[in-house]
């Protein structure tokens, strides 16, 4: 992108929208008018309207994931302290889009397309984050796993799902269930110290 001011423009005119109507209803033309902007400057910045949606959902959580870097690159934290920060990273984006979606207009069909972007990119972000957390656990004997790329995988789609409630259709009992099982299976299965991960579905 070209030009940060105009392409911002165009993601506040479509945040805006969003919050009044279906996304599946909403034209570029209705962008662009919002925006005070001609139709055709849009694709000067973007490809498709879906292409609009993902930016102003990955935007919502850059904040989070640039900070969530920041602080696993700072020096002398140990690999399940940095673990610890993705995870909660996880938890409060989910609760946040939770804050979100509470104050707009959302239809079901609409809120199961935001959610399952959000989770797209929560992995895209921090997998390779979180691989590199364990490969770091590998090395300083706290974790134990052969497989980095593919863990972290799994992990964040489990958390990024459960944590999100309204993907998993779990009450918070049944949640923390869930998840206290997960911890287990962590603890058990990459020799992390047990009741190191008891945070993950603490407050």
């Amino acid at each position: 992108m070209h030009n940060n001011k105009k392409s911002d423009l165009i993601l506040d005119s479509m945040q805006k929208l969003m919050q009044k109507k279906d996304t599946r209803s909403i034209s570029v033309s209705e962008i662009a008018k919002e925006a005070g902007i001609g139709k055709g400057s849009i694709y000067y910045y973007f490809k498709s309207k879906e292409e609009i949606v993902d930016a102003v959902i990955e935007r919502s959580y850059s904040d989070a994931i640039r900070q969530a870097k920041e602080l696993v690159q700072a020096p002398g934290l140990d690999a399940l302290t940095k673990m610890e920060i993705i995870f909660r990273t996880c938890r409060d984006s989910s609760m946040e889009l939770s804050r979100q979606e509470a104050g707009s207009y959302m239809e079901l069909q609409q809120s199961a397309l935001l959610h399952q972007q959000y989770i797209y990119i929560m992995i895209r972000n921090l997998r390779p984050i979180l691989a590199d957390i364990i490969r770091q656990g590998n090395q300083e004997g706290s974790i134990v796993c052969s497989s980095p790329e593919e863990v972290a995988e799994i992990v964040l789609i489990i958390l990024t799902i459960k944590f999100d409630t309204y993907l998993s259709n779990s009450d918070a009992a049944q949640t923390q269930k869930t998840l206290d099982v997960f911890t287990y299976m962590l603890e058990t299965s990459f020799q992390i110290e047990k009741g190191r991960l008891d945070y993950i579905w603490s407050a």
